[in-house]
């Protein structure tokens, strides 16, 4: 008997629902080992079963594995027929078949239009990949040295992007084993494997590539180009995709921004028991693609000019163009560094600036250190406290609730592996290849301590990512943009008529979340930023029409 997870994972196909994916497709017969589609196979087909069976198995450790075996009215298909991206399995008929065969674009259509059925589709996608990531399945196999700012750098994006992967030390003897099957030695580590396809010390764009998250960027002119994936980013790529915008998001990493590199969100309405910020992100990305929304990444913005024609022609670090009637800026803000000696050298070696599954296991069975007091740094202290021995948390002030929660800092003060050290700022960094020690200090009392630590993890000061703007864009005194009313009655608005409320100095490109000025640092809050910038879009659109 199926348990829950299983039973929506493989549901049936009511004879109805077969009536209308049959309306959709075309019938087709299969012969014993056809191929329905495989491994690294882009834009692939959905298939109902009619009769017969479809095998689907994986092959990541070098072996073929039987994932699934679908019966008559099963279908096959997982979240890559959302994200467009490549199959991560293989699907071959067992005797002779029956199926209908819908186009991967006709099926993300049918997810948007036919409620009824899409449900039961969704849910199954979704517990279908969760199901594999639980088994023994490897994904793309990351090989190398655990404290290697290179490969930090690639399981961050694998981690922001929901790519299934296995990290395997070279520290460890399962890594030596892995690279000595590869024929690579530790120097030409980071090494990723995926399925039999070897790469050595690969780019961030070279793996986007080969995982169908970079795409060539169309030709059409678009209605709104969303720069940013976080809360913000996504909440606008959600309505305007379902409101019939032509939308497209590029991020320079991946869904989730900052609440991507929350351990745990417990404050966001409608999910009383918490979740991670990259599992919000995930759902939030997801959504938007049922709408149509199109994603690319890692891409980062070069220059944005005004055409003569109205429209803004936006340049990407991959020399690609975009062409649209509306930019919304939505990258965020990122940490400050410590104005501190070795604080960049040691950046990925022992220095992070978010606490998730990735750093956390660096600082196993040892000391980590958090700076900061607001919300961030709390749910860091308390992910950190279940992996490493202790945690100090180091606060300029002396008020833990200041920035923080209330239900937060009652859980730090009763969290035996927490301690709360106040008017305490660190002032040394020390190690050669990664970070061994830290000295802190007490500015009231003088006192100066070493800690044998293997990783600081630092959430103040938030710089706002504005480096790339032309002059048109005003920015406050700390470099976040200047929306609505706090532009008004300044020279650089030159039109008659209001900026919108989230509208910035050059009309037609609006700003929301924590980029922009006087916002309220909070998932939520950004989230209906995204959105109240979609109803700005669209009163923008019909003034322009």
């Amino acid at each position: 008997m199926l348990n829950e997870n299983e039973s929506t994972a493989f549901p049936r196909l009511t004879e109805s629902e077969l009536d209308c994916l049959a309306k959709l497709g075309t019938r087709k017969q299969l012969r014993d080992g056809d191929v329905l589609f495989e491994d690294g196979q882009r834009d692939y087909s959905f298939f109902a079963i009619e009769s017969g069976e479809v095998v689907v198995t994986e092959a990541t450790s070098g072996v073929d594995q039987t994932v699934a075996t679908h019966g008559p009215g099963e279908f096959t298909g997982d979240v890559t027929m959302l994200t467009g991206r490549p199959a991560v399995v293989t699907a071959r008929a067992r005797g002779d078949v029956q199926v209908i065969e819908i186009t991967s674009c006709t099926i993300r259509h049918t997810l948007s239009e036919v409620p009824e059925l899409s449900d039961k589709l969704l849910a199954a996608f979704q517990v279908r990949r969760k199901l594999l990531e639980e088994s023994d399945f490897l994904g793309i196999r990351v090989i190398g040295h655990a404290n290697c700012k290179e490969l930090l750098r690639l399981r961050e994006f694998f981690y922001k992007n929901k790519v299934p992967h296995t990290f395997q030390d070279v520290a460890e003897s399962v890594g030596q084993q892995a690279l000595q099957e590869v024929g690579m030695t530790s120097e030409q580590t980071p090494v990723i494997v995926c399925s039999r396809h070897v790469e050595s010390q690969p780019s961030l764009a070279k793996v986007a590539e080969c995982l169908g998250i970079s795409r060539e960027i169309r030709e059409d002119l678009y209605d709104v180009l969303i720069l940013g994936a976080g809360p913000a980013g996504l909440a606008a790529a959600v309505y305007g995709a379902s409101e019939g915008l032509k939308t497209l998001v590029v991020d320079r990493m991946g869904p989730g921004g900052q609440a991507g590199q929350s351990s745990k969100i417990e404050n966001y309405m409608g999910f009383p028991a918490g979740l991670p910020g990259t599992e919000l992100a995930n759902l939030g990305f997801l959504q938007a693609m049922k709408f149509g929304a199109e994603f690319t990444a890692p891409v980062e913005v070069r220059s944005m000019q005004c055409m003569d024609d109205g429209n803004h022609l936006v340049t990407l670090c991959t020399g690609q163009t975009v062409r649209t009637r509306t930019v919304l800026i939505a990258t965020g803000a990122s940490y400050r560094r410590l104005p501190i000696e070795h604080c960049d050298r040691l950046e990925g070696a022992g220095v992070y600036y978010s606490a998730t599954s990735v750093e956390a296991r660096l600082c196993r069975d040892s000391t980590a250190i958090v700076v900061g007091g607001g919300n961030s740094a709390g749910q860091a202290a308390m992910y950190l406290s279940r992996h490493a021995s202790s945690v100090k948390m180091l606060l300029r002030g002396d008020d833990l609730r200041k920035s923080m929660s209330d239900y937060l800092a009652n859980r730090i003060e009763k969290t035996d592996a927490i301690e709360v050290l106040f008017n305490t700022e660190i002032q040394a960094l020390g190690g050669e290849q990664q970070l061994e020690q830290v000295v802190i200090g007490n500015s009231s009392s003088g006192d100066q301590q070493a800690v044998a630590c293997s990783g600081v993890f630092i959430f103040v000061g938030a710089k706002p990512h504005t480096d790339w703007l032309p002059e048109g864009v005003a920015l406050d005194d700390h470099g976040f943009v200047l929306t609505g009313p706090a532009i008004r009655g300044r020279g650089e608005w030159m039109l008659e008529r209001e900026p919108c409320e989230l509208e910035t100095t050059c009309p037609g490109v609006f700003a929301a979340g924590d980029v922009r000025s006087g916002t309220t640092k909070r998932c939520a809050f950004a989230t209906g930023d995204g959105a109240l910038a979609i109803t700005c879009v669209h009163q923008y659109l019909s003034r322009d029409a």
